[in-house]
């Protein structure tokens, strides 16, 4: 009950669920209430009835932080309950999600990259195949080279300490393995469960190898 001697002050309001007022229902600047839904309403400048407000929380624009800036990243803050910001989102990035706190970004990296899982996170790698590379002296290969032989007795060393899902592609160019033979080597990793080197002896034969894990090594 109001107070003795004073009139209490009423907004304009309704107690029927989803009633909202209508432009000609309010004054600029007036305020309006739907009691059921507990949402407040004013009418603006501009003649638009807009919500501010409600108890489960407004469902118009999000206001904040105050001094945003363009292209930044925006997140809730569960200890402060509010909106911060992080630094601005640089072209070409990636937005990576770690779950307890600020997101990550990736950068694109080298032209012909893709997104890769190396160790749980997401990294900036190279990808597919590339462009076949000849070869025709001893070479230190690495994941995603298709690297074609032009010379026999020679010797291809696959990547050291690999991650799984990388990959070598190999191939005799020579036409002529089967008499001169070279080798891919291993480089402390296993080849089909061997610890051996691999000896490439089918002349035009060619192998993708993936490693796999510490067991199998590379998959032939």
């Amino acid at each position: 009950m109001p107070q003795t001697g004073f009139t209490p002050i009423q907004l304009y309001r309704s107690s029927t669920s989803s009633n909202t007022p209508s432009a000609s229902d309010l004054q600029d600047g007036e305020l309006a209430i739907n009691t059921a839904d507990e949402k407040l309403f004013f009418k603006n400048s501009s003649g638009v009835v807009k919500e501010i407000g409600s108890s489960g929380g407004s469902t118009g624009d999000v206001a904040g932080p105050a001094s945003a800036t363009d292209g930044a990243i925006v997140a809730f803050d569960g200890t402060t309950g509010k909106l911060v910001k992080s630094a601005p989102l640089t072209s070409g990035n990636v937005v990576i999600g770690n779950g307890t706190g600020a997101p990550n970004f990736v950068a694109p990296g080298t032209v012909g990259n893709v997104l890769k899982n190396v160790g749980g996170n997401w990294t900036s790698a190279a990808g597919g195949i590339d462009a076949p590379t000849i070869v025709s002296g001893n070479t230190n290969a690495t994941s995603g080279q298709f690297l074609v032989a032009s010379a026999g007795s020679i010797t291809i060393t696959l990547p050291a300490g690999p991650s799984a899902g990388d990959f070598v592609v190999v191939k005799d160019g020579t036409g002529a393995a089967a008499t001169t033979t070279f080798t891919v080597a291993r480089n402390g990793s296993n080849i089909a469960s061997s610890a051996s080197d691999l000896v490439f002896d089918k002349n035009f034969a060619e192998i993708t190898m993936t490693y796999i894990d510490a067991t199998i090594g590379w998959s032939v």
